[in-house]
């Protein structure tokens, strides 16, 4: 159902802007946080790396690269309605469609989920980066090896 757009739409419209405008900021920080995340991840890979990290690494790094294609598709959506509703506003495109709200509900979603998404990630690769300084401790903490032997065995 389309409608034409009158005074009360109008107010309507510039709080989606607003709200867009909210969302985008909100995927601007997701993305400055991937940028220090993939940083730590990165740290974590020039380490020694135990091989019973490795599976959580695996998916850590899944889990990365699924989150950054989905910020970078979320990006584009929201720009792109940005530019809609400018239009809308502007007067320059008569009609809105109710799909225009209805997206509010889903975008917040994959918003929400990217965020919470991240949250878990960043977790997982500060509990890693811990578990790697407590590995390098004992490591360093073992001192030399003594000798068992004061005299050679034949």
């Amino acid at each position: 159902m389309k409608t034409l757009i009158d005074s009360t739409l109008s107010s309507e419209l510039q709080e989606l802007y607003l709200e867009n405008k909210e969302w985008l900021s909100d995927i601007l920080f997701l993305e400055d946080e991937m940028f220090f995340l993939n940083r730590l991840f990165k740290r974590i890979l020039a380490g020694e790396v135990q091989r019973e990290s490795l599976p959580q690494i695996a998916k850590n790094s899944a889990a990365l690269n699924l989150i950054l294609e989905r910020r970078k598709l979320l990006k584009t959506v929201l720009l792109s309605r940005k530019r809609q509703i400018e239009q809308l506003l502007a007067g320059s495109a008569v009609t809105i469609g109710l799909e225009l709200i209805e997206e509010d509900a889903a975008i917040l979603r994959v918003i929400k989920s990217l965020l919470l998404a991240e949250k878990v990630l960043k977790d997982a690769l500060f509990a890693l980066v811990k578990r790697q300084n407590l590995l390098k401790q004992r490591v360093n903490n073992a001192g030399p090896l003594k000798k068992a032997h004061r005299y050679p065995i034949y």
